[in-house]
């Protein structure tokens, strides 16, 4: 069913494939379930996926008033190496409107997460008020510190071996990879092709 199995649909399961089909001018006898069954029996989605838990304890929440007030950055990987040199993901998110960008880096340097972050991130969706990133050397660099103080965003940061305190951009990467492995060619190396999508 190309609402669920297609690159740009990622399998994502029934209440997203049915929210899609909800939007197509096309309707029969049966339709809401004969996609719940799709999705049931996907043999990738299966063979992939793992059953969901329960939280121990609930998670606080953030509120946010605006986009762009406070932006989380997580850098994934590392993947196999691409036939365009690339081995990791920056991911950024923004908190308020749940927007979120990955972009595929060489390597994860100061450097190339700070160009990557304003020439890619900022300079089209704007200066964020609060960053907030783990505690890799990579943001708790003084370029990176040096770039904040720049831009005028305060910089905050999760609790070492403590993923859940950033659990939206944490839940993407596990969905972004997920996604990914649906379509990357057997020996991995095209895996940067496929992420705008």
């Amino acid at each position: 069913m190309h609402l669920h199995d297609a690159r740009t649909a990622g399998h994502l399961g029934f209440a997203k494939t049915w929210s899609r089909a909800k939007q197509r001018p096309v309707y029969w006898r049966g339709m809401k379930e004969d996609i719940r069954n799709h999705c049931i029996t996907c043999e990738k989605c299966g063979s992939r996926k793992k059953p969901n838990r329960k939280e121990r304890a609930p998670m606080q929440r953030y509120q946010v008033g605006m986009p762009s007030e406070r932006i989380a950055i997580d850098i994934a990987g590392p993947f196999p190496v691409t036939h365009r040199g690339n081995r990791f993901i920056m991911v950024v998110g923004d908190y308020f409107s749940k927007w979120t960008e990955a972009y595929a880096l060489p390597n994860h340097t100061a450097e190339v997460v700070s160009e990557t972050l304003v020439e890619e991130f900022i300079c089209r969706f704007g200066t964020p008020r609060e960053i907030l990133t783990d505690q890799g050397r990579d943001f708790e660099s003084r370029l990176f510190q040096c770039l904040c103080k720049e831009l005028g965003t305060r910089k905050t940061r999760t609790t070492p071996f403590h993923p859940q305190a950033d659990g939206m951009i944490e839940r993407f990467n596990r969905t972004m990879k997920c996604m990914l492995t649906y379509y990357v060619a057997d020996n991995q190396k095209d895996w940067d092709c496929h992420l705008p999508c």
